[in-house]
């Protein structure tokens, strides 16, 4: 039996936590998931430093639009 890889666990959980914020319009990041006009993907912001890019909501945004 195998355990499932980190990058399976990591995009997993985040996904979910993604979803909990997105569900709850109570949470102080809620209004940072904004969705385009077409209503199916997740507005991305430019980022210039890869501290910004790699932290948490630019990475939820990406996994949710893929």
């Amino acid at each position: 039996m195998e355990l499932p890889s980190m990058e399976d666990l990591y995009s997993q959980r985040l996904g979910k936590k993604a979803l909990r914020i997105i569900k709850d319009p109570r949470h102080p990041g809620h209004k940072l998931f904004c969705l385009l006009s077409s209503g199916r993907r997740y507005r991305s912001i430019r980022t210039k430093t890869t501290r910004l890019r790699d932290s948490f909501i630019p990475q939820a945004r990406r996994l949710l639009n893929t």
